[in-house]
């Protein structure tokens, strides 16, 4: 493996962590935040609307942190 292989494989690595913290601490947070209507949702199987959730979640962390740079 060459050196520019390795430095691309971390370098996506990386983001892929970014990625999957920030959406951890998304469900984390609408879990704490509205316990009901995750829960509702994951009990009939509506993974779709939990999804379009973490994305709002995070779209407003986003926008927020845009806000003050």
């Amino acid at each position: 493996m060459t050196a520019s292989a390795r430095r691309t494989a971390l370098q996506v690595n990386a983001v892929m962590a970014l990625a999957a913290t920030a959406a951890a601490a998304a469900i984390i947070s609408l879990v704490l935040t509205q316990p009901a209507a995750v829960g509702a949702a994951i009990a009939q199987h509506e993974y779709g609307t939990i999804a379009i959730a973490v994305a709002r979640q995070v779209s407003g962390w986003l926008s927020a942190l845009l806000h003050f740079v």
